[in-house]
């Protein structure tokens, strides 16, 4: 047969799939590139102008409050009830004291409640000592708190004061350049700079962004970063047609916005880190892999043409492999291709003739051959303990012990009965443990105390694993016929199991002192041929070559030195049934 050889060749499927891809792709990915990068640019600049506004709309926010917070200290601060109240008080009885001080009270609350950004309003009496609080009512003052705080009026170089870490806006009637003397109030609004934070939370929240919020040459600072605020320096001053001014930097891959004007003499600066402002760049990404995908739809397409070409010859070929798995071996997929479909059809053609070839010339012959030689060797498992039982009965019979007898005889029953009640050859884990302990509860029966066996229950998982008929018993068998016989007392055999990887591990051990090394080496060799020669121990050798038969050469018996001092004899078997039969042996 002519044979095949990979290049050049214009009717190569591989060829011209190539060369379809390249032809419908190319064109999309220099199309899809273009756009990406017009795009992002336009995209980018949008996003970042729309960052600007989210910050201006913000800072217009706090600006209208702030603004309309100093608008009510200065309204209140005229109004009349707290303007003329400590001039009238040498007049006014202690009652109408108390009640304007009500009064005032209720006007205060009244302030705070106009806006969230109002912790309290306090309104100072020096005549009388007095404060009045919109939190926690009247109460009396020494002349060193109201000073203090009238101390502090426009130190953050506008309309708020910075005072014990709180912000205020104040009014002081009358207005005097000395702050020594007493004026008659001083009416002052506490901002609240818990509800400050959180909104600029709010606003980071929404915009993915830190937000600091500074008062004055930076001396009273609110940030929603853990770490400590980046504060730029002012590079552009407000010119005078200018209300805000809008500065942008960019520092560690982030870019920060500052706003700030005048009249309050606050500033505002946005830190927008990259990440957000390219999110809708990665958007646009995901559109970009759209369009991949749509493309990958247009070749589909395209190539429904390679219909002919491709899925006909593979669909002949999947039918051929098909009826080859079912046992046609004797198909043949006639063709006059050169390219890969027809090297594929003749090399399919050429293995089902080999195939052919093998299975009349080796594989039937060699089941044949094992199903014989498994026959054979179960035939040879129960002659011998036919006649020892029998013996044992009559021993029995001559001390006239009916009760063991009748025990003995229900064993040796139940003995019988799995070995003859019907032709099956495998059978689960769990019937033939159960076997076993029938064939040793006879051996104690005949042995006596001096011998005694601890076997250990079957895993739940591995009880109905399949396997050989009659496959521990030979080796319990070995155990009292070649370890335990010689022991007066004292005699141990043990049968435990161990799971690992794929393989469960059978070991069956005694105490036995009769095993010398010489007979160990023997064994373990025995064992370990693919053809053992029948030698002393029978028994033990059949089982083995069944196993080998059943599960193949990587499963069987093996031998060593138990650690009680006699043969341990382990049995491997998968653990889920996944065997390789004997005819795939490299024997």
């Amino acid at each position: 047969m002519k044979s095949f050889s990979i290049g050049w060749n214009p009717d190569s499927i591989v060829i011209k799939l190539i060369g379809a891809f390249l032809l419908v792709m190319l064109p999309l990915c220099a199309l899809s590139i273009s756009i990406t990068y017009y795009s992002s640019n336009q995209m980018q600049a949008e996003v970042e102008r729309a960052n600007e506004s989210k910050v201006h709309f913000y800072y217009s926010h706090l600006e209208f409050e702030l603004q309309r917070i100093t608008g009510l200290v200065t309204e209140y601060s005229q109004d009349e009830t707290l303007a003329t109240f400590s001039t009238r008080i040498p007049i006014m009885s202690r009652y109408e004291v108390d009640s304007n001080l009500n009064n005032i009270y209720t006007k205060l609350k009244q302030i705070k409640e106009t806006s969230p950004y109002i912790s309290d309003v306090v309104y100072y009496v020096p005549e009388i000592n007095k404060r009045v609080s919109a939190a926690v009512g009247v109460r009396d003052v020494t002349n060193e708190e109201w000073q203090s705080l009238l101390a502090t009026m426009g130190n953050l170089k506008g309309a708020l004061s910075k005072y014990e870490d709180d912000l205020y806006l104040l009014r002081s009637n009358p207005y005097n350049l000395d702050r020594n003397l007493s004026p008659n109030f001083l009416l002052g609004v506490k901002l609240s700079s818990p509800e400050l934070e959180l909104r600029l939370k709010e606003f980071a929240v929404s915009g993915g962004s830190d937000i600091t919020l500074a008062f004055g040459n930076n001396d009273y600072v609110i940030s929603t970063s853990d770490q400590k605020p980046r504060l730029f320096p002012i590079e552009k001053p407000l010119n005078s047609e200018e209300t805000v001014s809008v500065q942008r930097y960019r520092f560690d891959n982030s870019f920060y916005y500052s706003l700030y004007d005048h009249s309050n003499n606050f500033r505002l600066t946005a830190n927008i880190p990259n990440t957000v402002l390219m999110k809708p760049i990665h958007v646009y990404s995901l559109l970009l892999w759209l369009l991949f995908v749509v493309s990958i739809v247009i070749i589909i397409l395209f190539s429904l043409w390679t219909y002919r070409m491709i899925h006909r010859p593979m669909s002949i070929l999947i039918r051929g492999f098909k009826k080859a798995e079912q046992g046609q071996t004797g198909i043949f997929i006639t063709h006059s291709r050169r390219d890969e479909f027809g090297y594929l059809y003749s090399r399919f053609n050429e293995m089902l003739k080999h195939l052919n070839t093998l299975i009349d010339e080796n594989y039937v012959q060699r089941i044949r051959t094992g199903e014989a030689e498994l026959k054979h060797l179960q035939s040879q498992i129960t002659p011998h303990f036919l006649y020892n039982s029998l013996f044992s009965i009559k021993q029995m019979a001559e001390v006239e012990n009916v009760e063991l007898i009748k025990e003995f005889s229900d064993y040796l029953g139940q003995y019988f009965r799995y070995m003859t009640r019907d032709s099956a050859q495998e059978v689960t884990l769990q019937q033939e443990q159960e076997h076993a302990l029938v064939y040793l509860a006879i051996q104690r029966i005949r042995f006596g105390a001096r011998i005694r066996a601890e076997v250990d229950e079957i895993a739940a998982d591995c009880r109905d694993i399949k396997v050989p008929r009659v496959l521990l018993q030979p080796i319990i068998e070995n155990v009292f016929e070649h370890g335990l016989k010689q022991k007066s007392s004292n005699g141990l055999l043990k049968m435990s199991y161990e799971k690992v990887e794929h393989t469960l591990t059978i070991i069956i051990e005694d105490n036995g002192d009769s095993l010398s090394e010489d007979k160990l080496n023997l064994l373990q060799r025995q064992f370990s041929e693919q053809n053992a020669i029948q030698g002393e121990i029978t028994g033990l050798l059949n089982v083995n070559q069944r196993l080998r038969i059943k599960f193949g050469s990587p499963y069987g018996l093996q031998a060593e030195r138990s650690g009680l001092g006699g043969l341990c004899v382990r049995v491997n078997l998968p653990l889920k049934g996944d065997v390789q039969d004997a005819t795939n042996d490299d024997s």
